[in-house]
């Protein structure tokens, strides 16, 4: 019964409408996938992004920080990371050892074969295998430029180049300090 009154209302629109219902649900269609291709993805954070919050965090925490240094003034600073995320993936070792001994009059002969083996642990999921990630290092930080309203004063200068070193544990030879205008 319920069929046969949806094949008889779709009767009636086409009569009405013709070519033209096709052509809008066309359109409309068309229409739904541009847009599901410009939504971002809930899952897909890429690692720039998480990179970028990484960095960003910092860049806040040490300019908050060195605000707070005696004679900094207003501070303005910019991290560069060596690359990007990485994960360690967990892995399942192997090992087999195997000793033949062979004596003949005197003299001992002894055979040994070892063989290692690393597998990737993978987990099986609904729509596929995905490698068990162990744990997620965040980059290295490659350098800092830090702009700041007191460093015309040498004092200054090391405090914050010691206290960025410090912080971030990178070498002072990677922090640089200049006089904001």
């Amino acid at each position: 019964m319920l069929q046969n009154d949806f094949l008889t209302y779709l009767k009636k629109l086409w009569e009405k409408y013709g070519y033209r219902l096709i052509v809008f649900t066309g359109l409309l269609g068309v229409m739904m996938i541009y847009i599901s291709e410009r939504e971002p993805a809930g899952e897909t954070i890429g690692t720039a992004s998480t990179t970028d919050e990484y960095r960003q965090y910092l860049e806040t925490s040490l300019t908050e920080l060195l605000s707070q240094v005696e004679g900094a003034g207003k501070v303005k600073l910019m991290i560069t990371l060596e690359s990007g995320e990485e994960n360690i993936y967990a892995v399942q070792e192997k090992t087999d050892r195997n000793e033949q001994s062979v004596s003949a009059r005197r003299s001992v002969q002894t055979n040994a074969r070892s063989s290692y083996e690393n597998e990737i642990v993978m987990l099986d999921e609904g729509s596929g295998n995905r490698a068990l990630i162990e744990k997620t290092m965040q980059p290295a930080v490659q350098g800092v430029v830090v702009v700041c309203q007191g460093a015309g004063d040498v004092k200054v200068v090391s405090n914050i180049t010691n206290a960025v070193s410090v912080v971030l544990n990178i070498p002072t030879n990677r922090v640089c300090v200049i006089k904001m205008q």
